[in-house]
């Protein structure tokens, strides 16, 4: 069928051999030259994952669900004390504000703090940051705290001192 010609000489067949081909030295280093660049790649990956920069980040030691109320009277003082507070209160502590109210009176003199969990470490650092009086700190937990309140800032009639403070 499909049968190669060969030719005869004097009635001998004569065979073609393959003739082996020379080999391409072009070839050889392009091959040797992509292998040095995926190494090169592969090891600057791997330097780049283990020797990477790293960001450390600090976490505040307690994280603070606020509540505050208005027991000055003035109209608006828990809202402002409220927007100036996260530039008053720095790390150990974090905190979230989860109301902002009135307090059941309006004759309130001088504002304090009621921790609502019994562990006052994380009050005293609030007070402490605040300029308020630690002593003076009171426990009251609340009964069906589902919102998990830990503490609660109650603004008497010197709230304007912690304006004040937070502008120094």
């Amino acid at each position: 069928m499909f049968f190669r010609k060969t030719a005869r000489k004097n009635g001998k067949v004569k065979r073609r051999t393959v003739k082996p081909k020379e080999k391409s030295r072009f070839l050889e280093l392009a091959i040797v030259a992509i292998f040095a660049l995926v190494m090169i790649y592969g090891a600057s990956f791997a330097i780049r994952i283990t020797h990477g920069f790293s960001k450390t980040i600090e976490m505040p030691e307690h994280t603070i669900r606020l509540q505050i109320l208005n027991g000055c009277g003035v109209n608006g003082a828990a809202s402002r004390v409220a927007r100036a507070l996260p530039g008053l209160i720095s790390l150990p502590l974090e905190v979230d504000i989860l109301e902002v109210e009135d307090f059941d009176s309006y004759n309130v003199a001088e504002t304090f703090v009621i921790s609502r969990e019994k562990d006052l470490e994380a009050a005293e650092k609030f007070a402490e940051q605040l300029g308020l009086n630690t002593d003076k700190i009171a426990y009251n937990p609340i009964d069906n705290n589902y919102r998990s309140i830990s503490l609660t800032l109650v603004l008497g009639d010197d709230f304007e001192r912690l304006l004040k403070f937070s502008t120094e």
